[in-house]
């Protein structure tokens, strides 16, 4: 065997920054029949979701008669949901109009019962629970998210702050509580949501950074447009409102937020929900007024399809009118903090180490300027103008500034982005002549 002088074993020692999902959605919503509060589960599938969260059943408490409004119930069941009564023949579907009691539950039916039903007999919802039909429908746009939290509340007495800080430890950008639109009922609720969304945004860590998304009181939107006021006014929050739909709106906006880039804006981006009317311009001026988003189908574009009307913020006064800005900003963010962790503990504080922060930062701001997410960024380091100085020409004052700088082991910098946003508006002179 040859003699080897030099025995050089090589390894690859490359950096690979992190990676931030832009699309991930929380649905924080309430589950079946009688079931309690669950931990958050993933899925890629709403087929998956509706078999994690089924719509439960309870049973009759007492008989219930040909021509009888209300029945006993061992379980609570949401106003405004359909139950099944009873199987087979017998079987007869009923709207939920109101609810009372402790337990056992008297449920108030529309219209009334047309036979007989024995004691013991199954009552369950027709349709999906509020969190996997949200789930649904936010699978369900065009292009769709790629990946769902599901988190459950309890059916009956929902703990949404629970269910919030469950959501702080997940790795999402958006966040919606199903079916719980903005209303006078549902106001402190959604105040919760926009605090979740601020506080996590700015002590939740790197990377935690999310948006809010609710819906408007589909019942009238114009007048609950009012109701963006105080907490819920935060540029991290997204209102939509649409005419009378069954669909929870807020989870279909927050799928459309998601299926995009997140310096795409979302003006007139299609989305898929039951609506049949449109907002008339009073009521779009209105809604406009409140920075709430509305949900339209335009003439000049063909085939009856709904769009978002707009792309604004909550809150309009903090120079991040629009959802897409605010995005944008987490997104650059979070890549180059993901780029500058290699930096920390390693690079020096030297006009060596510091060129290659400058570099740092340029490799992952010039990509963006080439694909056309910034038009243009600057990178200042005040430290690194002493340094390039010849050093026996300092001031006292500049001496002691980097020697502080290299005690305290900490350096100031400023990254300056040029974002130029989409066109929203157009205003067009047409002369013949």
């Amino acid at each position: 065997m040859a003699v080897k002088y030099i025995d050089v074993k090589s390894r690859s020692g490359l950096f690979v920054p992190a990676v931030r999902s832009f699309g991930d959605i929380a649905i924080v919503g309430r589950g079946g029949i009688g079931t309690s509060s669950s931990d958050p589960q993933e899925f890629t599938d709403p087929l998956k979701a509706a078999q994690a969260y089924p719509p439960g059943a309870t049973k009759l408490t007492a008989a219930a008669t040909t021509g009888a409004t209300e029945i006993s119930v061992g379980a609570s069941v949401r106003q405004g949901v359909s139950v099944q009564i009873d199987e087979g023949d017998k079987a007869e579907a009923r709207k939920v109009t109101a609810v009372t009691g402790t337990g056992p539950y008297s449920l108030t039916l529309a219209p009334a019962l047309a036979k007989d039903h024995a004691v013991d007999v199954a009552v369950k919802p027709t349709g999906s629970t509020e969190l996997a039909a949200a789930i649904a429908i936010a699978f369900g746009q065009t292009p769709p998210p790629t990946r769902i939290w599901g988190v459950q509340v309890a059916a009956d007495g929902a703990n949404w702050q629970e269910a919030l800080g469950k959501v702080a430890a997940l790795n999402v950008q958006i966040v919606v509580l199903a079916y719980t639109p903005l209303n006078q009922a549902n106001e402190e609720t959604v105040r919760l949501l926009a605090n979740h969304v601020v506080t996590t945004s700015n002590t939740g860590g790197d990377g935690k950074e999310r948006i809010g998304v609710a819906m408007l009181d589909p019942a009238d939107a114009v007048t609950a447009s009012s109701l963006n006021t105080g907490d819920i006014r935060t540029d991290r929050m997204f209102l939509v409102a649409s005419k009378p739909s069954r669909d929870d709106v807020a989870a279909a906006a927050a799928g459309v937020i998601a299926g995009y880039e997140p310096q795409v804006s979302m003006l007139l981006k299609p989305i898929r929900i039951s609506m049949t009317g449109v907002f008339t311009d009073g009521d779009i001026s209105t809604l406009d007024g409140n920075s709430v988003n509305w949900i339209t189908s335009p003439t000049l574009i063909p085939g009856q399809s709904l769009f978002l009307g707009e792309g604004y913020t909550a809150n309009p006064s903090a120079n991040k009118k629009y959802i897409d800005v605010v995005r944008t900003l987490d997104d650059v963010n979070f890549r180059i903090k993901a780029a500058l962790i290699q930096a920390i503990g390693d690079l020096r504080v030297s006009r060596s180490g510091l060129r290659s922060i400058v570099t740092l930062v340029q490799s992952v701001l010039s990509p963006l300027v080439s694909q056309e997410v910034i038009e243009d960024y600057s990178v200042h380091i005040p430290l690194l103008i002493l340094l390039d100085k010849d050093q026996a020409t300092l001031s006292d004052d500049e001496a002691e500034q980097m020697a502080n700088h290299r005690r305290s082991r900490a350096v100031d910098m400023t990254v300056s982005v040029v974002y130029a946003g989409a066109i929203h508006r157009l205003s067009i002179e047409l002369v013949f002549k």
